[in-house]
């Protein structure tokens, strides 16, 4: 039996040839980008499995329960400064809690060559719970020692020129020697450990008690108390290793979180937040989601490479079922010879089921091949073992199970319930219905629909975020990587220096780096009552000239000027309970936050922000005073108001603006350049110049929304390729059962053109509804997509015209040449037989 019925599918395909080539072509590209987007997910679920006790390794993060009140995202793993110190007082049955900081770019010099590095603070117990494994130094799971550093494998290859580099020495920040004391083995399975985005590929690992001192010399040098818990700064991750011995449930551990919550928090904090655990092997996505406001860019890519699979299998079972109303005739004669209606639904759900699994053979051997590739290029962790997922395997299995019920069993279930009489006519009649058939191809042009409109508004808002780039149209801003506070000359006196070259337009200073996913917020009234209430807004620590070296116009008012006293912000040892106003800058978020119509409009009124005096740590509301209006920075990412930020205000205080920024001449920038390494050099000869442009800046941050756009992009075109090509191959089923139609209505005296109109309609007809419901759905998902961005894109009508103009020009050009074939047939060509 199942010969005769392999038989019979084997001649059914040579039967209808280019068919059968659309089948295969719609379902291995579905295949592909679906098996794809669900080994991109077991991949990033199989992370840190080479680590023992992985699976009781957990992160904490920060639950926000107090609303738009508590103005931060939910589930964000990066949390506060004292936390892990105060979790292993609270929990000394759990020894392994650790501290890190998140992967940051730092400048060291080697034998006086300046590099920029990625680099991790660590705690003791970091290593405990990632014992990595090391080719040289220290032992496996060992602490680093003070002042020495790990270095990965390929990085010591990169900065050395070989691997055993213990001993040798870098000055990090210029400020702190270290010695190398291991090197670490290049991973062998994915782990955030070293992962490629910037925030999890460091290059070396060094000892928290380097950043905390560093962190306490600053607070020393602005006068706040070094030893003050600073439950404000949300800066570090903080890993627990539940013990094998210890009775863990993750629901009552969260309540005892909780309760640490309650007992060691500020009061101000502990309505607002509370603290949970996540997998470690959800830590990366939990973190590129903070950057995405919420969004699963890898989430996204599954559901887009489902859509396409599901786009292929409509495309299939449509065909299947057209296929069927010209096989009529054959099941007829079965159904003569004695075969029972169970039998034909059995043959035709096993040739269904032949013919996908020839066609996932074909995509396994291709899938197959390209993870050969990916393995033979050492991309970690990625090989052709992936296929041997359980969980994909079932993923599978559930599509070809309903791929056969919709394409096999359906349709044989509608023909075999068919009249004999009908179905032994020439044309036959296989019970098809004209409707379904409708359904099927407006949503598989819904679907593709959704995609392109998601692709066009994706270019869009790439195309808004890249006219903040410099390019060759404005002039060019550096980010000197050098902190400002280890300099060894006066900020002052090189910037004066930087200025007397032409080709050196001005020089300032800014606490955050341009194109920054961190953010700092502080509370602003328009009252000074300390209980009123206030909005959260990022705060900008800048130096002179920054409107100007930055390139953002005043709406009005003015910048901040050397002549005022009262601009400068006072540092927190000389901040009292008498004094200002100060100074600040507005943009319009910021002002409308505050209740003013602009920015404009709030130059000249009085605000307050709220501070804290460090003798006593007494909360106090500053009188600040609005002296200039601006639309909005530029070289801005993220669009902070998911964490409850709106808007944002300039303070002038340049002994916090800790990075360095030069805007040079477009005309001259080679010799501007040249004249910045030879004025430093000669100033801080022993300190390398260490300097980046403001658009590079850009693309280690956007990098990552740049390969989601394109892969949209790609799933949009394939999934419009594939509804296309199969809507051709429904056209010569369609115009064929139709011909008898179409004869009849000529000799009715209907003219080609208009019976070319008719068919052309009935096509287009679900593409344009289709389409038409696609609009409102692609602008929900495109509107929250732009959202996440600080400069966005206008959403006009123009994606959606555009989609679905393009929708029915493909849709007319697929089934063009089959009906102008149609609809010139001769009449006694298709009624001899009546």
């Amino acid at each position: 039996m199942i010969g005769h019925f392999t038989k019979m599918a084997l001649k059914a395909i040579l039967r209808f040839k280019l068919h059968s080539f659309i089948n295969l072509f719609s379902l291995s590209f579905g295949f592909i980008c679906f098996i794809v987007a669900f080994l991109l997910s077991d991949y990033l679920d199989s992370f840190e499995s080479q680590f023992p006790n992985s699976d009781r390794i957990y992160n904490v993060v920060i639950r926000n329960i107090g609303g738009s009140s508590a103005g931060g995202p939910d589930n964000f793993p990066i949390v506060n400064e004292p936390a892990s110190r105060y979790l292993r007082t609270y929990f000394p049955d759990i020894p392994n809690i650790a501290r890190a900081s998140l992967g940051d770019l730092r400048s060291i010099s080697i034998d006086g060559e300046a590099h920029f590095v990625n680099s991790r603070f660590v705690e003791d117990q970091f290593f405990d719970i990632f014992p990595v494994e090391t080719i040289y130094g220290l032992a496996q799971g060992e602490p680093i020692p003070p002042n020495s550093a790990l270095i990965m494998e390929e990085s010591a290859l990169q900065l050395f020129g070989r691997k055993d580099v213990v001993g040798e020495r870098m000055m990090v920040d210029n400020r702190t020697d270290v010695a190398i004391a291991g090197v670490i083995k290049t991973l062998d399975q994915p782990s955030h450990l070293h992962f490629a985005t910037p925030l999890f590929s460091p290059d070396i690992f060094l000892p928290m008690s380097i950043q905390d001192q560093s962190m306490r010399e600053q607070r020393i040098d602005l006068g706040v108390d070094p030893d003050t818990d600073n439950w404000g700064n949300q800066s570090d991750y903080v890993y627990i290793e539940i013990p094998e011995s210890m009775d863990f449930d993750l629901d009552e551990f969260h309540q005892r979180l909780n309760d640490f919550v309650q007992a060691n928090l500020p009061e101000e904090r502990r309505d607002l937040i509370t603290y949970e655990l996540i997998p470690v092997n959800q830590l990366v996505m939990s973190t590129l989601s903070f950057v995405t406001g919420g969004f699963s860019l890898i989430n996204i890519l599954i559901f887009a490479g489902t859509l396409v699979l599901m786009i292929g299998c409509l495309n299939y079972s449509n065909l299947v079922i057209a296929q069927l109303s010209l096989r009529s005739q054959e099941i007829a004669v079965q159904k003569i010879l004695g075969s029972k209606r169970s039998m034909l639904i059995l043959q035709y759900s096993f040739e269904s089921l032949l013919f996908v699994g020839i066609t996932l053979a074909v995509v396994m051997f291709v899938t197959f091949v390209i993870l050969n590739l990916m393995s033979s290029a050492n991309i970690v962790g990625v090989g052709p073992a992936m296929l041997l997922s359980s969980s994909l395997w079932l993923a599978i299995g559930s599509v070809v199970a309903i791929i056969v019920l919709i394409a096999g069993c359906y349709p044989a279930l509608r023909t075999a319930t068919v009249p004999l009489v009908s179905m032994m006519r020439p044309k036959g009649s296989g019970g098809y219905s004209g409707r379904m058939r409708a359904v099927m191809v407006g949503v598989q042009f819904f679907v593709s629909g959704t995609l392109m409109i998601m692709a066009f508004v994706m270019y869009l808002q790439n195309s808004a975020m890249t006219q903040q780039l410099d390019g060759a149209i404005a002039d060019p801003k550096l980010v000197i990587g050098t902190p400002v506070n280890t300099f060894t000359v006066s900020p002052e006196l090189l910037a004066n220096e930087l200025r007397s070259h032409p080709g050196v337009i001005s020089v300032t200073q800014s606490h955050i780096t341009p194109w920054s996913i961190s953010s700092s917020g502080n509370e602003y009234s328009r009252t000074e009552d300390i209980n009123d209430v206030s909005v959260t807004s990022g705060v900008y620590y800048v130096s002179y000239d920054y409107l100007e070296t930055m390139d953002v116009s005043l709406v009005a008012g003015r910048e901040f000027s050397k002549d005022r006293s009262n601009d400068l912000y006072p540092l927190p040892s000389e901040l009292g309970m008498a004094g200002g106003p100060y100074s600040v800058i507005l943009d319009n978020q910021s002002a409308r936050a505050l209740g003013f119509e602009s920015s404009a409009d709030a130059v000249g009124e009085t605000i307050y922000q709220q501070d804290q005096i460090p003798a006593g740590e007494v909360d106090i509301m500053v009188e600040l005073n609005v002296i200039g209006a601006i639309e909005s920075l530029n070289y801005q990412f993220v669009d902070f108001g998911s964490f409850g930020i709106q808007g944002n205000v300039l303070i002038l205080q340049p002994e916090i603006a800790n990075l360095m920024i030069i805007k040079i001449s477009k005309e001259n920038v080679n010799e501007a350049l040249q004249h910045i390494e030879t004025t430093w050099n000669r100033l801080m000869p022993t300190i390398p110049l260490q300097r980046e442009f403001v658009d590079d800046l850009f693309g280690l941050t956007y990098n990552i929304f740049l390969g989601i756009s394109v892969a949209i992009t790609v799933l949009s075109l394939l999934g419009f390729l594939i509804a296309s090509i199969g809507l051709l191959g429904n056209a010569t089923f369609i115009t064929n059962i139709r011909q008898k139609e179409v004869g009849i209505r000529k000799v009715m005296g209907a003219s080609s053109g208009r019976l070319l109109r008719m068919l052309l309609l009935d096509f287009a007809k679900p593409i344009i509804i289709a389409n038409t419901l696609a609009i409102p759905v692609g602008y929900l998902m495109g509107n929250a997509y732009i959202s996440l961005f600080a400069a966005r894109a206008d959403l006009t009508i123009f994606p959606f015209i555009i989609s679905l103009i393009l929708s029915v020009i493909i849709a007319v050009a697929a089934v063009l040449s089959q009906s102008w074939k149609s609809a010139r047939v001769r009449p006694a060509m298709v009624l001899r037989y009546e």
